[in-house]
């Protein structure tokens, strides 16, 4: 074929997968984002999603009306989105909650490996296993021991029955063996007050509300969960650097859209996310929160989740934690 001929078909081939993606996505957005937050305003969670959006939207071209949406462990917040349009107007911002939902409810009225299109992950922060100073522990390997010598004696808090911070205690004990009886409150501000006071022995607090404590000598920590130790806090040991095999649970962030939302759409999104956590203000917010910026590919963001779907899903079986 003559060269031209080659490039006349190359066009023509343009020209036809262009005529072949819907409209919506060509011009897409042309109207207001709507981002659903599982969580109440005001949160760190909140926070950032609000000043991420204002980015966003400057790079989109339209704004985001943030509509939060807490309860059910975000149940319904999900099941909304999950419905609504593949369009890429409506959006929800999808956490390390997200799993924990999805294996511990089940009445949802979605398939949580299939009802959603995960355009990147945005950020995560690790959990930070902490103890009251007045434990006699240095190290993981030392609460180890102490819960294996007076089984059911430590005590864990966390912040309600089929959270994170309560999955995490029975990941724990499930891959060392310890023995611990575990305390359940409404969020971190009474959990970690109780350890502070010495009423509970320790738990696997957030590091965004841990760091604050731990500078000021409140809490003693004796291990991360990330998988690498965080640039916020170099010197705490990783739970797999104390000996904890395949130990990793972290609280990461991300962004979804319904099922079949058009890859143009995705990719749209990704970018102006990706640019969104390049300004300073941003960043800044992900610092104070200790946590670090992500930014991955809509692959490597879906890899995350079906990860994360069944590392939850094997806890709760072997655990029997159940939030109905």
């Amino acid at each position: 074929m003559h060269p031209l001929e080659l490039v006349r078909a190359f066009i023509a081939t343009v020209a036809l997968l262009a005529a072949i993606l819907p409209a919506e996505a060509q011009n897409y957005p042309s109207q207001n984002i709507k981002l659903i937050v599982p969580f109440p305003p005001g949160g760190g969670a909140d926070t950032l999603a609000r000043i991420l959006t204002k980015y966003m939207g400057d790079d989109l071209g339209q704004g985001f009306v943030i509509i939060n949406q807490p309860g059910a462990g975000g149940a319904h917040a999900f099941a909304e989105v999950a419905k609504s349009a593949p369009d890429g107007y409506t959006l929800v911002w999808t956490s390390a909650a997200y799993p924990i939902m999805a294996t511990t409810i089940k009445s949802l009225t979605f398939d949580p490996a299939k009802a959603f299109a995960h355009v990147t992950q945005i950020g995560q922060n690790p959990l930070v296993l902490a103890v009251n100073p007045g434990v006699k522990a240095e190290s993981v390997a030392d609460l180890v021991r102490l819960a294996k010598a007076e089984p059911g004696k430590l005590t864990f808090a966390n912040n309600g029955r089929g959270t994170l911070t309560n999955l995490v205690v029975e990941l724990f004990k499930i891959r060392t063996g310890a023995d611990v009886s575990q305390v359940a409150y409404r969020g971190d501000n009474f959990s970690s007050t109780d350890v502070v006071a010495g009423h509970v022995s320790g738990m696997f607090l957030n590091s965004t509300v841990a760091f604050p404590l731990l500078e000021t000598g409140k809490l003693r920590a004796l291990a991360v969960t990330a998988p690498k130790r965080t640039p916020s806090a170099p010197k705490i040991p990783t739970m797999i650097e104390e000996g904890v095999p395949d130990f990793s649970a972290v609280v990461w962030q991300g962004l979804s859209a319904p099922a079949g939302t058009p890859r143009p759409i995705l990719d749209r999104l990704h970018a102006a996310v990706k640019k969104g956590l390049q300004v300073p203000e941003v960043v800044d917010r992900f610092q104070k929160l200790g946590a670090d910026v992500v930014g991955g590919t809509p692959e490597e963001f879906e890899a995350l989740v079906a990860r994360e779907l069944e590392i939850w899903a094997d806890v709760v079986r072997q655990s029997g934690v159940k939030l109905e």
